[in-house]
This record gives C-alpha cells, sequence and structure tokens, in this order.
C-alpha cells in the first residue's frame, strides 16, 4: 500500500519536476578598472564542463546578464571574453533562481597584447536614454580638436564656423563632463577647436534628455566626458603629431591614485593653419547683382590644461576639487573682392581685413559626496566660470566707382569679450524599495556678460578716431533656478521614469551707445517660468530586443549675441545685428526606439516628433543696396522622422561597419514678419507653409589588416534642408586612418576631407532678389600623430566612477534596479 502511494504520487510530483526551472543572473566587471564589461560571452555547459549547450547571453552595457529558464539540474557556467582569462562557475538548478553576484574578469596579459595589436574596438555602445561614443576606438581622434572630433559622431554636424547641430537641428547644448562648464551659443565654437581630442575619453549622445537635466536645446544635449581614471598607482601617456597644414599639436597627462587621493593632470599644446574660402552670388529680378569672392588664411595656438584631485574623507565621503584653463592667439587675413552692377552702387569694393585675438577661459568646481550605500547618495557642487580676451579686426576697403574714381575706408573694431557664470548643483538619490527609485535637486546658472565694442575710423586728416554710431557696450544677465524630481524603477523587464523640472529664470540687458552710462538706458528685463515633464517607457523582449518610448519638453533660449542690437558692418554689402524682442523657443518630443541585437550585428531604430514653436530664425531683407539680418520668432515648425544605426561585424571580426541613416522631414506654418528698416520704411517678410523632405547617411568602416595595421574610413552624405527663408544645401566628404599599436607606442595617420569636398552651402529667397553662398575651410589635410604610454596600474581599491560623477554606465532610471 504505501509503495503504491508512493509511486501516485511520484507520478503526480513528475510533470511538476520535469518543468522545473530556473534563471541564472549575474553582473560582470573588470578587476583592473571596476567597470562594467558588455557583450561578454555567457554560455552554459554540461555538469563536466566540456559538452555545451545552445544557450548563450551577452552582458549588457552595465555588465549584466540572464540566462532563462534553465531546467532542473547540474550544470557549469562559462564567462568568456577576448582578451580576459575566462572563468567558470558550477551551479545546481533546483526550482529556483541563482544570482552569481559580480564576477571580476582579469585581463590576458598574452592574449590582451594579441589583442591590442590587431583588435578594434566598439566604438558605439547604447544606454536608456543616450548614446555613448568611445574616442578611443577612433583612430581620426590622434591630432585632432573636440570640433573636428565631433563631426565624426553619428547625427552629429559641425559646419564651417565650428557651430555644431545634432539631426540637422543647431539648438543642442553642449556640456564638459555633465555640466555647462561655460560653454555658451556665444562661446563654444571657440573652446572646442582648443580642447584636444586627445584629452577626451567618451562622447554622449542624448536626443532626448529627463527632466533631471537642463531642457536647454531643443535638439538633445552633446556631454563631452575628459578623461580621468581612478584604478591604484601611476600611469599616463604622452603625444605628438604633425599636419601638412604646419599644424601641430604635443601633449602629455598623467594619473597618481593612492587610497585615500585621486588625482590627474594634463596638458596640451595645439598649433593651427589653415585656409578657407567663400562665394556669394546675389541676383536681382532686373538682373542686376552684387556679388563676392574671398579668400582667407588664419594661425593660431592654444595651451589647455586640466588638473584635479579627490580625497576619500571616508568610504562614505568625499571632497573633490578639479577645472580645465586655456589660453589661445589667434590672428589672420581675408581679401574678398566685391563686384555689382546696382545703380547709384560702386562697381567693384577690395577689402583687405585682418584679425587677431586672445582667448582666455577657465572652469573650476568643488564638490562633496556622501553615500549612506550604493543606492543612496547625496552631492553637492559649486563652479565658477570664466571667457574673455581681446578681439581686434581691422578693414581696408578700396571702392571704384562707374566714373572711375575711388574711394579708400578704413576702420579697426575692438570688442574685448568678458563673461562670467557661476552654477550649483545639489543632486539626491534614493533606492526607495527593490522596484523605484527617487531622484530629487536644485540646479541654479547664473551668468553675466559685459563686453563694449568699439570702432574706430580713419578720417581725412589720416588720424583715427571713434565712430560714435558705432559704439556699443552690450551688459547681459541670465539667472536660471531650477528643482527637478524623478521617480524611476524596474520591474522585471519592464523600466520606467517619469520627472518634471520647474524653471525660473530672468534676463536683463542694456546695449549703450557712445556716451551713456547704466543710469541712462532702461534695463530690458523679461521673466519667465516653465514646467518641463519627462516620461521613460522600457520594455526587454525576449532573444535581445527592447522597445522604449519616451517624451521630454524642452526650450531653446536666445544667446547673448542674438538679442544684442548692435550692428556689424564687417560686411559692406550685409549688415547683421541682433533682436533683444526675441522670445523662447518651446518644443515638445515624442520618440519610439527599438533595438535588437546578435552576437555579430545589431540595429537600432528611433522614430521621433518634435514640434516647436516661437520657431528662432535668421531672417534678412535688403535696404539700399544693403542685406540686414537678425533673428525673430517666425514660425512654428513639426519635424519627424526616423533614425537607423546598424553595427556588423564580419569576416571574423576582420571588418566592422557602423551605419547610421536618418531620415525626417519638415513642416514649417506659413509666416509674416514685418521689419522697419533703417532708411525709415517697412520690410515686409513672408513665407508661404512648405513641407521638405531631407536625409543624411554615414558609414564608417574599422578593417584590421596585416602587421596588426587598423584602418578606419568615414563617409557621409546630406541632402538639401529647406529653412524658414531658404534652405542649405547638401553635401559629402570622406576621412580615413590608419592605427599601428606596438606595445606602449601608438602610431596613427590620418587623411581629412579627401576629396576637398567638405563645404556649405546656402541660398537665401527674398522679395525681389536670391542669394546663394558657398563657403570652406581647411580642405584635404594629411597628419601623423605617435603616442606613448607608460605607467604601473593596480586594481581599483573603490567603486570605479566616470568622469561626470555618475556611476558608470548610470542612465540616472534604472541603474541598480535589478
Amino acid at each position: 500500500m504505501k509503495i503504491r502511494l508512493f509511486l501516485m504520487a511520484g507520478m503526480v510530483a513528475l510533470p511538476a519536476i520535469l518543468c522545473a526551472k530556473g534563471t541564472v543572473t549575474g553582473k560582470i566587471l573588470n578587476k583592473a578598472t571596476g567597470e562594467p564589461m558588455d557583450f561578454v560571452t555567457v554560455q552554459v555547459f554540461d555538469s563536466t564542463g566540456k559538452k555545451p549547450f545552445q544557450i548563450v547571453a551577452s552582458s549588457d552595457s552595465e555588465g549584466k546578464f540572464t540566462l532563462p529558464n534553465l531546467s532542473d539540474g547540474s550544470y557549469v557556467i562559462k564567462i568568456m571574453n577576448v582578451g580576459s582569462v575566462n572563468q567558470e562557475r558550477p551551479v545546481n538548478i533546483s526550482g529556483s533562481n541563482i544570482d552569481l553576484g559580480t564576477i571580476n574578469l582579469v585581463d590576458d596579459s598574452k592574449v590582451l597584447k594579441e589583442v591590442v595589436v590587431e583588435g578594434i574596438r566598439s566604438q558605439m555602445r547604447f544606454e536608456l536614454d543616450r548614446k555613448v561614443f568611445t574616442v578611443d576606438a577612433n583612430i581620426a581622434a590622434a591630432g585632432q580638436s573636440a570640433s573636428e572630433l565631433l563631426e565624426s559622431i553619428p547625427s552629429v554636424e559641425v559646419d564651417q564656423d565650428g557651430e555644431v547641430s545634432l539631426r540637422g537641428n543647431s539648438s543642442v547644448t553642449i556640456w564638459i563632463n555633465g555640466k555647462d562648464s561655460g560653454l555658451t551659443a556665444d562661446n563654444r565654437a571657440q573652446i572646442l577647436e582648443q580642447i584636444p581630442g586627445e584629452s577626451i575619453d567618451r562622447i554622449e549622445v542624448i536626443t532626448n534628455p529627463s527632466a533631471k537635466y537642463s531642457p536647454e536645446g531643443t535638439a538633445g544635449i552633446i556631454n563631452i566626458i575628459l578623461k580621468k581614471d581612478r584604478r591604484g598607482g601611476y600611469f599616463g601617456s604622452a603625444e605628438i603629431g604633425g599636419n601638412t597644414r604646419g599644424g601641430g599639436n604635443v601633449s602629455a597627462n598623467i594619473n597618481y591614485n593612492t587610497g585615500k587621493w585621486d588625482t590627474f593632470a594634463s596638458i596640451g599644446f595645439r598649433m593651427r593653419h589653415g585656409k578657407g574660402g567663400s562665394e556669394t552670388r546675389r541676383t536681382f529680378d532686373d538682373g542686376t547683382f552684387t556679388n563676392s569672392d574671398g579668400d582667407s588664411r588664419s594661425h593660431g595656438n592654444n595651451l589647455f590644461f586640466r588638473l584635479g584631485a579627490t580625497y576619500h574623507l571616508t568610504d562614505k565621503d568625499e571632497f573633490y576639487v578639479n577645472g580645465f584653463g586655456m589660453f589661445g592667439r589667434r590672428y589672420g587675413k581675408t581679401t574678398t573682392e566685391y563686384t555689382a552692377n546696382r545703380p547709384d552702387h560702386w562697381l567693384s569694393d577690395l577689402q583687405i581685413s585682418r584679425n587677431h585675438g586672445e582667448s582666455k577661459g577657465a572652469h573650476v568646481e568643488w564638490g562633496y559626496t556622501h553615500r549612506w550605500n550604493d543606492n543612496h547618495s547625496l552631492e553637492t557642487m559649486v563652479s565658477f566660470n570664466h571667457w574673455g580676451g581681446p578681439s581686434w579686426n581691422s578693414y581696408g576697403e578700396t571702392e571704384t566707382w562707374a566714373d572711375n574714381s575711388t574711394t579708400e575706408q578704413y576702420r579697426e573694431q575692438s570688442m574685448p569679450i568678458n563673461v562670467n557664470s557661476w552654477e550649483a548643483k545639489v543632486d539626491y538619490t534614493n533606492k526607495l524599495n527593490d522596484w523605484l527609485k527617487l531622484e530629487a535637486g536644485y540646479n541654479g546658472n547664473y551668468s553675466h556678460e559685459n563686453t563694449p565694442n568699439t570702432t574706430m575710423r580713419l578720417s581725412p586728416d589720416g588720424t583715427l578716431k571713434t565712430d560714435e554710431s558705432l559704439f556699443n557696450r552690450f551688459i547681459y544677465s541670465n539667472n536660471v533656478s531650477a528643482l527637478y524630481v524623478t521617480l524611476g524603477g524596474k520591474i522585471k523587464d519592464f523600466s520606467f521614469s517619469a520627472g518634471v523640472r520647474s524653471e525660473s529664470w530672468q534676463v536683463r540687458s542694456r546695449s549703450l551707445e557712445y556716451g551713456q552710462n547704466r543710469e541712462d538706458v532702461p534695463e530690458f528685463k523679461k521673466n519667465f517660468f516653465a514646467l518641463f515633464p519627462s516620461l521613460f517607457l522600457s520594455y526587454s523582449l525576449p532573444k535581445d530586443n527592447e522597445i522604449q518610448i519616451n517624451y521630454t519638453r524642452r526650450i531653446r533660449r536666445p544667446w547673448g549675441g542674438q538679442l544684442n542690437s548692435f550692428h556689424n558692418v564687417s560686411d559692406p554689402t550685409s549688415v547683421s545685428y541682433g533682436n533683444p524682442e526675441l522670445e523662447p523657443q518651446y518644443s515638445n518630443s515624442f520618440e519610439l526606439n527599438y533595438l535588437k541585437s546578435w552576437t555579430y550585428h545589431m540595429i537600432s531604430f528611433s522614430a521621433y516628433v518634435r514640434t516647436a514653436d516661437n520657431m528662432i530664425n535668421r531672417i534678412a531683407y535688403m535696404d539700399n543696396n544693403v542685406m540686414y539680418s537678425t533673428f525673430a520668432n517666425v514660425s512654428k515648425m513639426a519635424n519627424s522622422g526616423c533614425e537607423i544605426i546598424f553595427k556588423n561585424s564580419l569576416f571574423r571580426s576582420k571588418l566592422d561597419l557602423t551605419t547610421t541613416v536618418n531620415l525626417y522631414n519638415n513642416h514649417i506654418s506659413g509666416w509674416s514678419y514685418d521689419f522697419p528698416t533703417e532708411s525709415g520704411n517697412i520690410a515686409h517678410l513672408s513665407n508661404e507653409k512648405q513641407n521638405s523632405f531631407a536625409w543624411d547617411a554615414r558609414l564608417m568602416a574599422n578593417v584590421k589588416l596585416p602587421l596588426g595595421i587598423s584602418f578606419q574610413a568615414t563617409g557621409r552624405y546630406a541632402s538639401e534642408q529647406k529653412e524658414a527663408q531658404g534652405a542649405r544645401q547638401g553635401g559629402w566628404s570622406v576621412d580615413a586612418g590608419l592605427r599601428k599599436i606596438a606595445g606602449n607606442w601608438s602610431f596613427s595617420l590620418n587623411c581629412r576631407d579627401i576629396f576637398d569636398s567638405r563645404k556649405w552651402k546656402s541660398t537665401i529667397y527674398g522679395p525681389g532678389y536670391t542669394q546663394t553662398s558657398k563657403r570652406w575651410r581647411m580642405g584635404r589635410v594629411l597628419g601623423l600623430t605617435i603616442k606613448y604610454s607608460f605607467g604601473n596600474m593596480k586594481s581599483n581599491k573603490r567603486g570605479s566612477r566616470d568622469n561626470s560623477g555618475e556611476p558608470m554606465g548610470g542612465s540616472g532610471y534604472d541603474e541598480g534596479m535589478d
């Protein structure tokens, strides 16, 4: 009877036993650096460790992996990565889940040496709210500036003036180490030109930032993370390079870390020589024209340095101070020949302009961090930024008239820039339970500018006298205070984050004429308040599929140069000035992201819709044969499109391809605007609603060649894109480079703009005229860079954290929620 009951119970329990399954999870870190390791292979073997099963997983950007639905039994889990000592973990599944915890992989010095010589690291990885691009994997980074390096990032474009745009939108915010660091639309082109690419660790592209971050920039945020390492010991590198334009660079950096102190220092010197040109064709409906052709030469040098130290008072408390500074000089000459056949107008004008100036910038920050535990922390930070330096320009002109008479003109312009700002931040993070995380904080940014602009003209008696009509002192303050709160977490395969940011800001400006004091000019005042919500939802599907939907509200605030009413008359055919009446531009952004990965392939698809009110655009009008251009809130815009990114590793990783295609439609509503002109008339400008389809593509190929040489080539193309009063024509370019690593030495040979095709073209349509412009700079450049690395690197004694203060791989949403 007992035997029968036992057999019956066994028969009832047998299906449950056969169906019992468990899940194995874990996290993989690099033992030397403490950083998460992605794309590590984790495979299931039988209990002997010899027979593999077709159950394989790869670690994600946080080093985490999951092996689901393992039937009851004994197995061996093998963790395998090229360049590391592989590890094994025996497991016994008995109807329950197993967490292997943290697995630290040690570098295999023998294999790693071969990998360093022959391998090509992945340049791009994905996190919940951003794409991360590793600079060391980009051969073109050697000897280049941050501005040049940004051109190699998918969806990012840098024009001939150094202005940056993202997905065709120039309203983008650029940070250094997660902060403004004194960069504004007025100065960032110059600052990015001075930062050496060798000092950059990675670049993050955040197209839809959460409420935790500043909503400035309707296109998103580009975050430049400078190198800083917290491994124990000392290590560093030195680099020297030159190019066929006569430019060169030399730099060095060193880190020295102990149990209590983490310190770093770097210095870099860059010398550059360039050439460029311009071509403008302004054609009127009556058959007349005004044309110009320019040729320019530029020279410059700059010194960039960084210093920093972190003191670990206890395991929970640390203080840090770090900063960077830059000093540079620039000078150049431009020769422009103007021709015209307009009535009562000169026939030709030969202008020779010269310029020289200095750039002086500094950023310093102090901070304190307290961590109750890995999921509960408070960080405070205060920083100061300065940007400025004297700037001088001269313009000599010779005008020839129809009666063969000539007129000589000469003027000089000086403008010592002086911009200072303070920033304060408090960030609080607390994991409330296993599935919910709270983030809250305060952020204040207070900037002030006081820049005089003096123009001197050559009088008939041969002396230089101040042109009172062109004198201007621009005094401008922009103070922003913000509070934010976000709640996010992860429940099984579902991740979420929702938050809101409230901002109040005050704009104060004065534009003083010659002889005026502050008391003589009423202050222009505007106060604003706005809420900026954000929502992120993400779900991990089976077989390495992930889908995400998000929404954010953004803003584009007018910057100082757009508000300054000073008239720039450096071009005798065109005058530009700012508009103090400009209002902020608000936008709503929606994105749907899908990610699918295989062992050697990955595809990312992003569909987006971005609407904007009060669109800020440059518009132009004619008055007395001179074109006047300024900024105005002219219309509404709706931008919709999709971005597709493919990564493929072919021929046993001998060839790595990264392809980015961005397709979008731009809708601009009809608009009309009336401007009072210099002659006392009214210029009526308008345009009907318009739709334009545009696209751009980029292909980066990394190839392993014999003798341990790596080859990288990048090609890009952008189609025509319509704007409120014209269009920006398309263009293409190709860059390529070779790299050879031999022990501690690295040799890089790069050719920028191989086919000398990098030119920027635009068209403006106005009442009774059409203007086409083309500008270019640099052209084909060949450069060679040699780098030497040294050091005695030890394991990190503390949790590794990146340069922005965020834990490695942290997105601010689901970090640590597993």
